[in-house]
């Protein structure tokens, strides 16, 4: 089988839509593409409430809601108003929280596990030892033990949700000896996760093999900018890849010219001329 035997179908609705509602992080992680890019802004919540109010006519059902891209929810002092909003619009669609974990005290990780939509908290830790962790995410290794407790509390208050604790690995920020001692620690408490660091347009990684395997994401995942503006890729941080604005009719934007021409340059494995596609391993 070769990489151009690969294509992708496009479902009617996408099965994920990340809101952009905030570029703030208090983290400062190596493999983090949203230095890559130089948005600021924050989602206003009347915008927020037109894209959940779009989105809840959907049959069927979107399937998956994460309520950020690439910043940290908890930067935002209201984060617990929007993800009431989200579970009270979507009350069948699934909410997917990515964190770095280190707001979530005691106090916020209880008022946490009373969303009830809430299925999946992904702790993005990114290291086992103090040191690394402090180089790699520029956080306090303090934040450790306050996310182990707040992994515990989870897994008290509310068992049904999938706890993942992910590092994104690569052998420039740590050794083979830390990954495994990683999955070795957070395998009693929850899910680790390896996560391959992509190159996806960084200077100093690029990939050595020309990649034509279209990329599944583009076929399954919506991202809507604080401004409006739209994505489809996991790593175009900058929104750099011209897919238009939202319209107010997000299933209209999935299905529209520019998401068409994409999809159809990456299932024609002619992915190599887009130029951030060109330099990206993910698919």
């Amino acid at each position: 089988m070769k990489q151009t035997d690969k294509t992708y179908d496009t479902p009617e609705y996408p099965r994920q839509l990340r809101l952009d509602t905030t570029c703030k992080c208090n983290a400062k992680c190596l493999s983090c593409h949203r230095y890559l890019s130089k948005r600021s802004g924050e989602m206003e919540i009347t915008f927020i409430n037109n894209i959940l109010k779009d989105v809840s006519q959907w049959n069927p059902h979107l399937n998956e809601i994460v309520p950020v891209n690439y910043g940290e929810l908890f930067c935002r002092q209201d984060w617990y108003l929007i993800l009431n909003m989200i579970s009270s619009a979507l009350p069948r669609t699934n909410l997917v929280l990515p964190t770095n974990g280190s707001f979530l005290n005691e106090e916020r990780t209880q008022q946490l596990c009373k969303i009830p939509t809430l299925k999946l908290i992904n702790y993005s830790i990114n290291a086992f030892y103090e040191d690394t962790y402090e180089q790699f995410t520029g956080l306090k290794a303090s934040n450790l033990k306050q996310i182990e407790q707040s992994v515990k509390m989870v897994k008290v208050l509310r068992p049904d949700i999938l706890m993942l604790t992910s590092i994104v690995f690569d052998p420039q920020y740590q050794t083979d000896r830390e990954r495994d001692d990683f999955i070795t620690y957070w395998e009693k408490l929850a899910l680790p996760q390896v996560i391959p660091a992509s190159s996806a347009g960084r200077t100093e990684k690029t990939p050595q093999v020309v990649v034509k395997l279209p990329c599944r994401s583009i076929f399954s995942d919506m991202v809507i900018g604080y401004d409006g503006k739209l994505s489809s890729c996991c790593f175009d941080s900058g929104f750099t890849i011209d897919l238009g604005y939202y319209s107010g009719d997000l299933k209209a934007d999935w299905n529209s010219s520019k998401f068409q021409e994409l999809r159809r340059f990456h299932n024609e494995h002619q992915r190599d001329t887009i130029s951030l596609c060109s330099r990206c391993t993910s698919a």
